[in-house]
């Protein structure tokens, strides 16, 4: 305490740099000095830095307008140590001031001023490897001219030689398929049990954290009133919930839809501001510099998730070892009979997300994030750089990247409810940019795979690659199974090589993997709809390969969309489904 003066503290300059005591014992004491209320450390989000009349401290970090929108906007200071007598006096002598300052630590004043004038996500800057705002390194597009150069020599070669490579490559993508497909169905089966909450779930908690809903919005007017419904009906702690709709400058259509409703204390409309690109991670970035919440989570305009959802993401929060940064709801269609494509993609999210994603979270493998109700720990957001603005498919990205960051992916067993597209127009626009986004994500993770095989080890590394890999190798080589087959059965063309012992075999094993993969996926999508109560019947199961030849299209339309329009975004338009219900609850 003595060598305070000599270093020019104060007694309580000099506790706090030594740590006897915290900044915010010190501030909370002097809030209560001077008769205002104290803040706690990212307790608040500023609007924007105003002058106020002076004698309320330096303002080296405030004041900071907060609670715009509110009955009772105010400001929050962080005078210096020195000043709080001087603060104090102020307020005696302007008593209509007191109701209008509140107090934070200085630190909390410059977290919140460099959030206010930060832009909107940081990845770029802190971590540019892991952007996709530059597509192609120069090994990646050296690899790309030969891959092109190597297919079109292979066009010189025998028919009966490209033939054989096609239908061997797929043949044993289509087999890994539908095998990893029907482990699934049985594994997750087996380990039901390990997702059970304890009884009540409230019982671990001791205090609720504040949780940050993020739902970026852009001209869906038509669906705001089932919105704020439907979120409004989450069963968590209005006072410790914050859901923050993110709308864009440019759509005052949604703007007028929310302003015809008086929304509850803990819903606010940000204005997300102009720049490019038009990206919903941008809104979300943005959404994260304003949000307060110690958890994040991302809901879509249509979404309609289970009300105990955000309590069961903290009870696992609070049980789970900091690792865990992210659980992953599962996602259900509720709009199922509606058209051709609403019956498959229902059958296809119930096996994706009821049955593979939460097998790969049993086996600790990585695996790429659905589009929405991802819960984050948002320290651990903000570790890794938040999302990637240039992504189209930011989730599939930050899934991966976290991954590699040494932290883990979790299966929430909750529930969030979606409509599905309903025309080939909606389905074929959405497919492809989650098929670009899966390549910008494929091609910024690659830009040194050394790397990343020692991030992730050599098994989960390979794992991920080659479902993502496979995946894209499974969506060329389609239609060109198609075809072949087509023209076979058609009578236009002949067996290709059935003479030698050989050629037997091989034909042998090709039709038995790609029968095992049509099988697989067909059986497994049967299960997991027959769980979320679908009934599906079996023209859905045959018309598989149809629904993947589709997929095929759109894969085709990414690859053209990748070089010519990489941050185009497709949106999806909500709001169109007639016969929304509530499948079946695991």
């Amino acid at each position: 305490m003595r060598q305070a003066p000599e270093l020019g503290m104060t007694a309580a300059e000099y506790l706090v740099c030594k740590a006897v005591i915290s900044e915010a014992s010190i501030y909370s004491a002097m809030a209560e000095y001077c008769g205002i209320p104290f803040i706690p450390d990212r307790g608040f989000r500023p609007q924007s830095v105003n002058s106020i009349p002076v004698g309320l401290g330096s303002l080296d970090h405030g004041p900071l307008l907060t609670g715009v929108g509110t009955r009772q906007p105010f400001y929050v200071i962080a005078p210096e140590f020195s000043e709080f007598d001087q603060v104090k006096a102020h307020l005696e002598r302007y008593p209509h001031l007191a109701g209008q300052v509140r107090m934070t630590t200085p630190s909390s004043a410059r977290h919140a001023s460099t959030i206010l004038n930060s832009p909107a996500g940081d990845l770029e800057s802190r971590f540019p490897h892991y952007s996709a705002k530059s597509r192609l390194s120069q090994i990646q597009l050296t690899l790309l001219l030969t891959a092109i150069a190597a297919f079109l020599l292979g066009m010189l070669v025998p028919p009966i030689l490209l033939i054989y490579l096609t239908g061997c490559l797929f043949a044993l993508n289509c087999a890994a398929t539908g095998l990893v497909r029907l482990l699934s169905a049985y594994g997750t089966h087996q380990h039901m049990m390990d997702y059970r909450l304890p009884e009540p779930f409230s019982d671990p908690m001791i205090r609720w954290p504040v949780y940050t809903v993020l739902v970026p919005l852009y001209r869906e007017a038509s669906v705001v009133e089932d919105l704020i419904k439907g979120l409004g009906e989450l069963d968590y702690p209005a006072d410790r919930l914050e859901i923050l709709f993110l709308l864009e400058r440019d759509d005052p259509e949604t703007r007028q839809a929310f302003l015809a409703h008086r929304l509850p204390e803990h819903m606010q409309v940000v204005l997300v501001p102009d720049g490019m690109p038009r990206t919903k991670p941008r809104a979300l970035a943005h959404g994260l510099e304003k949000a307060r919440g110690e958890l994040i989570t991302i809901y879509d305009a249509e979404d309609r998730p289970e009300p105990d959802q955000l309590k069961k993401a903290a009870v696992f929060f609070s049980l789970a070892p900091h690792r865990l940064a992210c659980l992953q709801a599962r996602l259900a269609i509720d709009n199922f009979d509606e058209s051709f494509f609403s019956r498959q993609f229902a059958l296809e999210y119930a096996c994706l997300f009821d049955q593979v994603l939460p097998w790969f979270h049993q086996k600790s493998w990585p695996f790429p994030l659905g589009g929405t109700s991802n819960h984050f720990r948002r320290s651990v957001l903000e570790a890794v750089g938040g999302w990637d603005r240039y992504n189209v498919t930011e989730y599939a990205d930050l899934g991966v990247r976290l991954a590699r960051f040494g932290y883990r992916i979790g299966v929430l067993p909750s529930t969030t409810f979606e409509e599905a597209p309903l025309t080939w127009q909606a389905w074929r626009a959405q497919r492809t940019r989650w098929f670009k986004g899966w390549m910008q994500t494929f091609c910024v993770h690659l830009r040194d795979p050394r790397q990343i095989w020692l991030d992730l080890g050599s098994a989960r590394c390979g794992v991920l690659l080659a479902m993502i890999a496979g995946s894209f190798l499974m969506m060329a080589l389609h239609p060109f199974i198609l075809l072949i087959m087509g023209g076979y059965f058609a009578g236009l063309a002949p067996v290709p090589g059935t003479e030698t012992l050989a050629e037997k075999a091989f034909l042998t094993l090709c039709i038995s993997s790609m029968f095992l993969g049509y099988t697989g996926a067909a059986v497994a999508a049967w299960l997991a709809g027959k769980k979320r109560g679908y009934r599906p019947n079996p023209l859905d199961l045959l018309l598989v390969p149809v629904y993947w030849a589709c997929a095929s299209a759109a894969f085709y339309c990414a690859v053209w969309e990748f070089f010519t329009r990489p941050f185009q975004w497709n949106k999806t338009a909500h709001g169109l489904s007639s016969r929304r219900g509530v499948p079946g609850r695991l």
